[in-house]
């Protein structure tokens, strides 16, 4: 790994450009990365805004369509998972006396977990435009998020680890139990009126007939 204050080229000045940059370090392994990222809550409010935001969307489109109690569980379920998310690992920086590191990790988690999501977008697009009967199939879906979410795993433990000066093993329990508290809430809403599945809509290719 390298070392956490890598020098690297000069940040961009402005607010987003600096997110973005650290972004598409901490993305390729740059421990650099964590010094684009602020701390304290005004950094983790800027940091929550975007899924906020896109969970507002979707309620909204979902009311002018029509109430669908799927769609809440869904918003209820991502906003759920987001606010563990950020629970959980609060509670383990505690445990190993790394408070004042948590804000700026946990602000630069939220905005890294975006890069595997348009990954997953930016590969089922080329695919379709590169085979397109190949990728109307659920198998390449399948694939796709499998790697996807490998490469999201070995994201959020580098996160944590650069971000809150863990070692391995550490970073590596922090990320499977906020594994296992997510696969808790989607697994409880699959099995619980709605009765959401979100498995079916994951694993659904992206241009389908």
């Amino acid at each position: 790994m390298k070392s956490d204050h890598e020098s690297t080229s000069p940040a961009p000045r402005g607010p987003v450009s600096r997110v973005m940059h650290g972004i598409l370090l901490l993305g390729r392994g740059n421990a650099a990365g964590m010094n684009c990222f602020g701390s304290g809550r005004e950094a983790l409010l800027s940091a929550m805004a975007p899924s906020l935001a896109l969970f507002l969307v979707i309620g909204t489109l979902q009311l002018l369509q029509g109430p669908s109690a799927s769609e809440l569980t869904k918003i209820l379920l991502l906003l759920s998972a987001l606010l563990a998310r950020l629970v959980v690992s609060h509670a383990w920086a505690v445990r190993w006396n790394r408070q004042g590191l948590w804000s700026r990790y946990a602000s630069a988690s939220l905005w890294s977990s975006w890069l595997p999501q348009f990954l997953s977008l930016l590969v089922g697009l080329g695919l379709h435009a590169i085979v397109p009967n190949f990728a109307e199939k659920p198998a390449p879906t399948i694939g796709i998020l499998l790697i996807i979410e490998c490469y999201d795993l070995w994201l959020s433990w580098f996160v944590a680890r650069v971000g809150l000066l863990l070692k391995r093993g550490q970073a590596a329990m922090l990320v499977l139990s906020l594994f296992v508290i997510t696969l808790v809430l989607y697994v409880l809403a699959a099995y619980l009126p709605p009765y959401y599945n979100a498995w079916n809509e994951l694993t659904t290719p992206l241009f389908h007939k």
